[in-house]
């Protein structure tokens, strides 16, 4: 085999391997994506379940962590270049959300016990 072959070989290799960590990239995305909302609505039926009367701070705080996740979401129809440079910066403000969520539950949880 020719340096010219294997190089030209190498080269489709690398070109192949790099297909494929952008197909296991968006994917590793994908099921982010999929747990924040997994994430959302066990705290939304924490919340139902917990028969307390959920104050407008909580349902405030799970409608824009939907909708961040609603935009992470419809990034994923970007390409993966460009998707996962948003999905990144949108992970903080979900995860902040969530966050927010569960303090401000356990304020609630904590103000129907007195």
């Amino acid at each position: 085999m020719t340096p010219e072959a294997r190089i030209e070989r190498l080269e489709a290799q690398l070109e192949r391997l790099e297909e494929r960590e952008a197909e296991l990239r968006r994917q590793l995305m994908e099921a982010q994506v999929d747990q924040w909302r997994a994430r959302i609505e066990d705290l939304e039926v924490q919340a139902h379940l917990a028969a307390m009367d959920t104050s407008d701070k909580v349902t405030e705080l799970l409608e824009q962590t939907r909708a961040r996740w609603r935009e992470a979401k419809a990034e994923l129809l970007r390409p993966a270049e460009l998707a996962g440079d948003v999905v990144d910066t949108l992970r903080k403000g979900i995860e902040d959300g969530l966050d927010e969520i569960r303090k401000a539950l356990v304020e609630a949880r904590d103000l129907t016990r007195r």
